[in-house]
């Protein structure tokens, strides 16, 4: 590739990056954490307000020693000023396990939730080790 075009293709990507987020479509940016050797990646819907009665999809990653976690487990908390106000768990599967990733979706919430300035809190676990995965949301109507 020629150099004009390189500075070219960057240039569309830098305004691509500068007007997506002003078109509503971005993704958001991942969470990340880690407990030793255990990693684990949240990949939230694109806006931190979501609607009350939409379901806005997730995508949990985790990985073990480098390697795609075969034995993790996750479940979900919803924190008000710091303290858990609500356990939900992914798929409605109080032992639910994966292997290396999942795709589940939030929502809908209630209407005691609309306004609230929440954190949604990923919990992964696996071989001894916990990540937490915060989110700050506000339930919008």
């Amino acid at each position: 590739m020629s150099r004009r075009v390189r500075i070219a293709a960057g240039g569309f990507a830098t305004i691509l990056v500068a007007i997506t987020p002003a078109l509503g479509s971005a993704a958001a940016t991942p969470v990340k954490g880690a407990s030793g050797p255990l990693t684990a990646t949240l990949t939230p819907p694109p806006t931190h307000s979501p609607k009350d009665n939409v379901k806005e999809p997730i995508t949990v990653t985790a990985t073990l020693n480098g390697k795609p976690a075969s034995h993790a487990t996750a479940f979900y908390e919803f924190l008000f000023a710091g303290a858990v106000v609500s356990t939900q768990y992914v798929n409605g599967n109080k032992h639910f396990s994966f292997n290396g990733h999942y795709n589940d979706t939030l929502g809908p919430f209630g209407a005691s939730a609309v306004g609230q300035p929440l954190t949604l809190r990923v919990v992964v676990k696996d071989a001894g080790h916990t990540v937490n995965l915060d989110w700050a949301i506000t339930v919008v109507k």
